[in-house]
């Protein structure tokens, strides 16, 4: 609720003006009666003043741009060195993504001539696989497996499947080491299978002696194989040789590959 409350106030006098820095209005001195205040004008003079500066007063074109290239962010240095970091890690990565695609198409193309003239007795190929940069997995080695055992009891098609291995393992463009190898195996292989052609004919001469023309025409046929023999040998001393080459050359080329992948894997790391 509200209650009434009686107040009494007090009257005072008017003051007097009295401007700053001067004595009360009628206690003045004669001197400072005459005087009047001019501050108005003088602000104005001055602001006039300030307006009509000359060209000699005003700033250089030169002051003026270094004034707005001041107020300019600066460039950040962070960020362009992130950028030209960004640039080099795409260019390494792009490269290596080319030298593993070509590495895919070398390895499939070779393992699928060893299966092609491999036929019934060569298996389908096996790839080993390494991701790239992009995600991508690319064969970088493979493998067919192929039946090198001989035929039991049939020297002739222990012949035909010792001379049939040994295209297959010769098939690709550049054979390799392990290729070379299987090769020299067949070559084996076929060497002993003329033997126990030759040996079936010389029993068979004893056992038949009526039958010569037959004998002789296995005998034909056993002797070229023989004849063949020494220029396979030749061949093997070759393809050894060739075999250390190669291994030496893969060698160089994984160590290539390897030293790109560790530069990748680096500069992503740093970044």
């Amino acid at each position: 609720m509200i209650s009434n409350v009686t107040s009494t106030y007090a009257v005072s006098a008017p003051a007097t003006y009295q401007p700053v820095g001067r004595q009360v209005v009628g206690q003045e001195s004669s001197d400072l009666k005459l005087s009047s205040f001019r501050a108005t004008e003088q602000l104005a003079d001055s602001s006039r003043q300030q307006a009509h500066r000359g060209p000699e007063d005003r700033p250089s074109q030169d002051q003026e741009e270094s004034r707005v290239s001041a107020k300019k962010p600066p460039v950040d240095e962070n960020q362009q060195r992130k950028q030209k970091a960004q640039k080099q890690q795409q260019e390494a990565e792009q490269k290596v993504i080319e030298q593993l695609s070509s590495r895919d198409r070398e390895v499939r193309a070779h393992e699928q001539a060893h299966a092609a003239v491999g036929g019934q007795y060569a298996s389908s190929p096996t790839y080993t696989y390494q991701r790239g940069p992009d995600g991508v997995s690319y064969a970088v080695g493979g493998e067919v497996q192929i039946d090198t055992s001989p035929i039991p009891g049939d020297p002739e098609a222990t012949l035909r499947k010792a001379e049939q291995i040994a295209r297959a393992a010769s098939a690709p463009a550049e054979p390799s080491g392990q290729d070379r190898a299987v090769a020299a195996q067949a070559a084996k292989m076929a060497q002993q299978a003329r033997v126990e052609i030759s040996q079936k004919v010389s029993e068979r001469l004893v056992e038949q002696p009526q039958d010569k023309e037959v004998v002789a025409q296995e005998a034909a046929s056993a002797a070229p194989a023989r004849q063949s023999e020494a220029t396979e040998n030749r061949e093997k001393e070759k393809s050894d040789e060739k075999s250390l080459e190669d291994q030496e050359l893969q060698s160089q080329r994984q160590a290539e590959r390897t030293r790109l992948l560790t530069e990748v894997r680096q500069k992503k790391s740093q970044d």
